[in-house]
């Protein structure tokens, strides 16, 4: 266990009656497991590993972190039906419905970080939950053509486009934006 881990430890221990959880973004599951289970009880680990939190979530067996990731705004309708199987205990229905968004997920969320933004706010546009493709300071530039093609693709393959022929209109416009016809 490394020092910084040992600090926040001690400081949750000491203040555990007013916390809740922690949030943890280590983006390393074996060192949230480890820090996970050294949390005192009642303090919940809340993850926001926006790469392995299926696993993280569904916890092994003792324990498990609850979520608190940004890419569940992107994968809503699956991650919705995914918690609900868990709460079933029907743990292949949770599986199934979160494991074709891990790509997604990793997609939207690979280097640099920071722009995953740009991603959710794309995939919003595609679904229609606004009317343009523009973000504060030009932040939809902060992804390339490529990246969003590979987002559309990604996002039809774990059945994330709530409208299929809508999202294709609003990508074709991207494209034309960009030169591709």
């Amino acid at each position: 266990m490394g020092q910084a881990m040992q600090v926040c430890l001690g400081i949750i221990a000491e203040h555990r009656a007013k916390i809740d959880g922690i949030k943890i973004s280590l983006l390393d599951p074996e060192r949230e497991i480890a820090m996970r289970a050294l949390l005192p009880a009642g303090v919940r680990m809340y993850t926001g590993d926006d790469f392995n939190f299926d696993r993280l979530i569904l916890g092994d067996g003792r324990a498990h972190s609850d979520a608190l990731l940004g890419i569940f705004d992107a994968i809503a309708p699956a991650a919705s039906a995914a918690l609900q199987a868990l709460d079933r205990g029907d743990t292949p229905a949770y599986r199934a419905a979160l494991a074709p968004t891990m790509a997604l997920a990793r997609h939207i969320f690979q280097h640099p970080t920071h722009a995953y933004k740009t991603g959710i706010v794309f995939l919003a546009y595609l679904n229609g939950h606004q009317t343009h493709f523009r973000m504060l300071g030009g932040a939809e530039s902060w992804r390339s053509v490529p990246h969003l093609v590979e987002l559309f693709r990604l996002a039809d393959c774990a059945g994330l486009l709530a409208d299929p022929e809508r999202a294709a209109e609003r990508m074709a416009r991207v494209l034309a934006l960009a030169g591709v016809e």
